[in-house]
Formats: structure tokens, C-alpha cells, sequence
């Protein structure tokens, strides 16, 4: 958990504080929406509707360190297939950098992306979709 703890003139303290989840959701929906990555591992994002349904947790695959001015960020991930991975990680990091930033007034000063896979549009589709039918199957049951 983050605190900025402040005073002002007239003697009143403030505190700003971020919970671990608040930076790992902002990573996340960053993350989902950077062209090569298919997504997180343990997470699927596929498209904007499964991005953000109820039962999906899009800070799977992601672990932060937060401090009270500086966050770390670990995550892993899936890339497609015949993309430059290393242009993904360069654009990714700076997205969540500049995201992080912006939201919370946090520095990111360590990025760590771990690439679980690669494969293609269609072979990422029919291993999680298959799975992903099953678990809404087994949900509303």
C-alpha cells in the first residue's frame, strides 16, 4: 500500500494511499490493449467484451511491489507469433510507465515482462476459449 502523507499550511494532514490491486488493474488493462500481446498468463483477453467481464480477474499474471513513490512491476505474458518481442516489451513498458504516472503520481523504476509463450491469433483462441466456455459452463451451473 502506497501513502503520500502531506501538510498543509493550515497544519491538516492528508494521506493518499493505493492499494496493490489499484496498480495491478492499471497495468492490466494497459497491458491488454498493446498490439503482440495476447495475453497474460493465467488471463484471457481477447477481445474488449473479456476484457472486462465479472468474472474475469485482469491483474492475473501480474505482481507489483508498491512503494510510497515508486512502484516495481513483474509480469508474464503470451505474445503472438512473428512479432518484434522485444519492440512489444519497449512500447509496453512505456504505456504502463506513463499510465502509472499519470493515475497515481507514481514512478515506475523496474519493469519486468516474462514472455510464458508465443503462438498465433488462432492457436491462443482455440486453447482459451475452450477452456474459458468450460469455466462459464461449470460457473452457472
Amino acid at each position: 500500500m502506497v501513502e503520500d502523507v502531506q501538510s498543509n499550511a493550515e497544519g491538516l494532514k492528508t494521506k493518499l494511499t493505493f492499494s496493490d490491486v489499484v496498480i495491478k488493474k492499471i497495468v492490466g488493462v494497459i497491458i491488454s490493449d498493446v498490439e503482440g500481446i495476447l495475453g497474460l498468463s493465467g488471463n484471457l483477453f481477447t477481445d474488449f467484451a473479456d476484457r472486462f467481464r465479472d468474472n474475469e480477474d485482469i491483474t492475473k499474471g501480474i505482481d507489483v511491489e508498491v512503494g510510497t513513490k515508486q512502484v516495481a512491476v513483474d509480469v508474464s505474458v503470451i505474445c503472438e507469433y512473428d512479432v518484434t518481442v522485444s519492440n512489444v516489451f519497449d512500447q509496453t513498458v512505456e504505456r504502463v510507465k506513463e499510465a502509472i504516472h499519470h493515475m497515481t503520481g507514481l514512478d515506475l523504476i523496474e519493469f519486468n515482462m516474462n514472455v510464458d509463450d508465443v503462438m498465433t491469433k488462432e492457436q491462443y483462441l482455440e486453447k482459451y476459449r475452450g477452456k474459458d466456455s468450460e469455466e462459464n459452463k461449470d460457473n452457472n451451473e
